[in-house]
């Protein structure tokens, strides 16, 4: 049955948002935003705990480190930073890309993590270290999206080459390419299993492929527009997405049936994240706001 759903908090930016990220505890949630600045929220009361400010760019991404005790940004200044969570204050500025970075994520284990850009490379982080450890070639335009396989070995990434390069991350080397896409790709998304890598791109269309072999498994076609950000369920069964006709869609992830739509949003949709239990979802959207959706 299709259900309707409408979000339980509203959290204000000065500018759109274009990132979201649950502490793993669901006590917290951080946002960052084109204004510079990234909040962090608590929840269930959307009171504001901290408002951390000395990105000179737009917030790509947010995500919790060290038992959230942490919290690693990374912006279009072209930096990744890291923030003590206890006093809210910068730990460390990681400096590495020549031009706009565009898309940063997490090792599974948080010891790492790794950033694309405009000028086409991707670069491998040490966080712990706080400075870049391998820089990666291949791309042969700007990388828009990057994702680490639930095991940490690989990284998938895409871009307006229209290809999703997959690299090794102990040899640094690539390893494979998955496409190509019609259209410049916009996010990735791996299944918890590892075992299937959802893509999107300038279009309606979500690509569904199969990590190991590159073949095709299935095709969405749920959206009016572009879609822009990609997350599956904790427990592999849905798929969340949303874009430019500013719904959030959750999909049966194997028979791409819509069962929820979420509305509220008035633009462009950038980023989804689950809770760690699954039950709620956090969303990122260009009217400015981050919203908090029970599920």
């Amino acid at each position: 049955m299709l259900v309707d759903l409408e979000p339980v908090l509203t959290l204000r930016h000065n500018n759109a948002v274009y990132s979201v990220a649950f502490s793993s505890d669901g006590k917290l949630l951080a946002s960052g935003s084109l204004d510079k600045s990234i909040k962090i929220w608590e929840l269930p009361s959307g009171k504001q705990k901290f408002r951390l400010e000395g990105h000179r760019e737009a917030i790509c991404t947010v995500s919790f480190q060290d038992g959230d005790s942490t919290l690693l940004s990374a912006s279009l200044d072209k930096t990744l930073r890291t923030w003590d969570l206890a006093e809210g204050k910068l730990k460390s500025t990681m400096p590495g890309h020549q031009t706009y970075l565009t898309c940063m994520a997490p090792s599974p284990d948080g010891t790492s993590a790794v950033s694309g850009s405009h000028d086409k490379d991707l670069i491998l982080w040490d966080v712990a270290a706080a400075r870049a450890s391998a820089t990666l070639k291949g791309h042969t335009d700007l990388v828009s999206c990057v994702a680490f396989s639930p095991d940490g070995r690989f990284v998938a990434s895409g871009g307006h080459d229209l290809l999703i390069r997959v690299w090794d991350v102990e040899s640094r080397k690539q390893v494979r390419e998955i496409g190509p896409h019609p259209k410049p790709i916009q996010s990735l998304a791996f299944s918890p299993d590892g075992t299937i890598l959802a893509a999107s791109e300038e279009s309606p269309i979500v690509r569904l492929w199969n990590f190991d072999s590159g073949q095709l498994v299935r095709t969405f076609e749920n959206h009016k527009g572009s879609v822009k950000t990609l997350e599956f369920s904790p427990d592999g069964t849905h798929l969340a997405s949303g874009g430019n006709d500013s719904l959030i869609l959750i999909q049966n992830s194997t028979t791409g049936q819509v069962e929820r739509t979420l509305k509220g949003h008035r633009n462009t949709i950038y980023d989804l994240a689950w809770s760690a239990a699954g039950d709620q979802l956090a969303s990122a959207a260009f009217d400015r706001t981050a919203r908090v959706w029970n599920l």
